[in-house]
């Protein structure tokens, strides 16, 4: 092929230079300089008549040859389609056997099971075909096998309740979860949407139930599903459980205190009706972390947690406003564990009254909060109280919306050497 291409050129160029030949000579004529003349002799007619008559055989000639050449324009052209089609799947082979020596083809199995692993989005995800773990398995055939194979992928996952209340649904759960083999779960169940309670069914909540025996991380968020969280309810792996209830979620009731020997974080949020933690049976003496910001509990209650969560190192309370709460005895609640401690409270007199009762001596953090835009006081008495009973172990204060705390910088440093302070 390439000798005939060059062949052809060769003699492209021959043509080149004969075509110089077939370009008209000057057009001249003795009559040319006439442009201006508007009457021609009679004399001249024949001669002009003769020249008209060579012009269009010169015509004929250059689009004949003009024909010609568009012919071999077009042959040339449809050679050119075909040499880029030749080119465009030379390249895609090229590509395909590159492809084949990168580098994420030489990864071994355990390599590329663990990238599947960092590629989980944050959240558990509810499985959908375009997104990970399904995805991955509709790479390729290698992919797919690692993927199937990686229980990892397979543990995490966000279940709608209106879904589940369909049996077919909940058998497309369990294919799911049956590839996560006997890796502990980090479950999300959303009950976000009002469900007609004839669909709660106990076979619905036999289902949960054996759910959460397999949780080391158990998220619910929505409305309260009367009868699950309860002491038939088995979570012997359940490390982490957060629970937000919707308001109007009636009055929940929670009691798994014996069967999650390995729960040692709890976040709950509560509808404004259960102010008290009653219902409330929890393993409390072996939480390390405890989180009921948002929750409007009585101050007995609060009192009470930090007294039986005897293992806390780190808590987090909204300090309730209504309560008739006036004076407490100092020094009155001890808690040898806790190290940090969040607090947001709408007037001063709440955090006096918590400083008041508290003592912490091993409480490295402080972050407090207060959210009255008229009220500036800081209770600096009972703080300075509170940090002297608790033997000064402060390293760290964080505190939002008291700005008349900076007055008291100066005697806070003295007191906390070592202590970093932050005011918002």
């Amino acid at each position: 092929m390439t000798t005939i291409l060059t062949e052809m050129s060769s003699r492209l160029d021959q043509y080149l230079l004969c075509s110089t030949l077939l370009q008209p000579g000057s057009l001249k004529t003795p009559y040319s300089r006439y442009t201006t003349v508007h009457f021609v002799a009679p004399e001249d007619h024949e001669p002009i008549d003769a020249i008209v008559d060579e012009r269009q055989s010169q015509i004929t000639d250059l689009t004949h040859e003009i024909k010609r050449v568009q012919m071999l324009c077009q042959k040339l052209r449809a050679v050119e389609t075909k040499l880029k089609e030749g080119r465009t799947r030379v390249q895609e082979s090229q590509r395909f056997h590159r492809a084949l020596m990168s580098p994420i083809r030489r990864l071994s199995p355990e390599i590329l099971a663990e990238i599947f692993c960092h590629c989980l989005p944050e959240n558990p995800p509810i499985p959908h075909a375009k997104t990970i773990p399904l995805v991955l398995t509709r790479v390729c055939q290698r992919w797919r096998s690692i993927a199937m194979a990686t229980p990892q992928l397979w543990s995490s996952l966000t279940i709608p309740i209106r879904q589940v209340v369909n049996d077919e649904y909940r058998l497309q759960y369990d294919t799911w979860m049956a590839r996560a083999k006997s890796v502990p779960l980090v479950l999300v169940v959303e009950n976000i949407y009002h469900i007609d309670p004839l669909m709660i069914t106990p076979c619905l909540l036999d289902w949960l139930r054996r759910l959460f025996n397999r949780c080391c991380d158990f998220f619910w968020r929505g409305y309260f599903m009367a009868g699950l969280l309860t002491g038939s309810c088995v979570m012997e792996l359940l490390e982490r459980l957060k629970i937000y209830y919707f308001e109007r979620s009636g009055s929940p009731s929670i009691d798994i205190d014996s069967n999650a020997s390995r729960l040692r974080s709890v976040s709950l949020s509560l509808p404004n009706n259960a102010d008290s933690i009653d219902r409330i049976t929890l393993p409390w003496s072996q939480l390390t972390g405890l989180d009921m910001y948002g929750v409007e509990l009585r101050w007995a209650d609060i009192f009470r947690l930090f007294e039986i969560c005897t293992c806390l190192q780190g808590a987090n309370f909204s300090l309730p406003y209504e309560d008739d709460l006036q004076a407490v005895i100092p020094g009155s609640v001890i808690n040898h564990s806790l190290k940090l401690l969040a607090i947001d409270a709408w007037v001063s007199r709440l955090g006096g009254l918590l400083f008041d009762a508290l003592v912490l001596p091993s409480l490295e953090e402080l972050e407090i909060a207060f959210h009255h835009p008229d009220d500036d006081r800081w209770p600096h008495t009972q703080f300075t109280s509170f940090l002297t009973r608790s033997g000064r172990p402060l390293k760290k204060l964080e505190v939002c919306g008291k700005n008349s705390v900076s007055d008291y910088l100066s005697e806070y440093r003295a007191l906390l050497p070592s202590c970093t302070f932050k005011i918002l």
